[in-house]
């Protein structure tokens, strides 16, 4: 799969907007098997993303409910697509903000969601 690490430029954009991709650092991940998030700079603002390579629609709606009642906060699937380095793909949405209290909630629904898929995969799903 991919190899990507903190510090390494990535390339983002967002389809339904028109935005064609541009560069990105990664400050921080996290890559687990299909599971991807990471949050990035364009060196004056960060933001962040969630996606799962390689998935059905139908599965990622499931992975979302399935990840919502895990972590105990709402997880939706973004009907906005991303692009990452030429891919396009389908996010997750949840509620984070830059403050000591929300600072574990990504890694957190990243594990989860990787746990939740190797767990439907074990099943035959997916």
């Amino acid at each position: 799969m991919h190899h990507w690490q903190v510090g390494d430029t990535i390339k983002i954009g967002w389809p339904d907007f028109g935005r064609p991709e541009q560069a990105f650092t990664i400050v921080e991940l996290d890559l687990l098997g299909k599971v991807f998030r990471a949050r990035v700079t364009d060196g004056e603002r960060q933001g962040g993303f969630l996606v799962i390579y390689d998935c059905p629609d139908p599965v990622l709606e499931q992975l979302a409910e399935l990840a919502a009642a895990a972590v105990g906060f709402k997880v939706i699937v973004s009907g906005l697509r991303c692009s990452v380095d030429g891919v396009v793909l389908r996010s997750f949405d949840y509620e984070w903000y830059p403050t000591p209290e929300f600072a574990e909630r990504p890694s957190r629904l990243a594990h989860a969601m990787a746990d939740l898929l190797t767990a439907m995969q074990g099943r035959g799903g997916d």
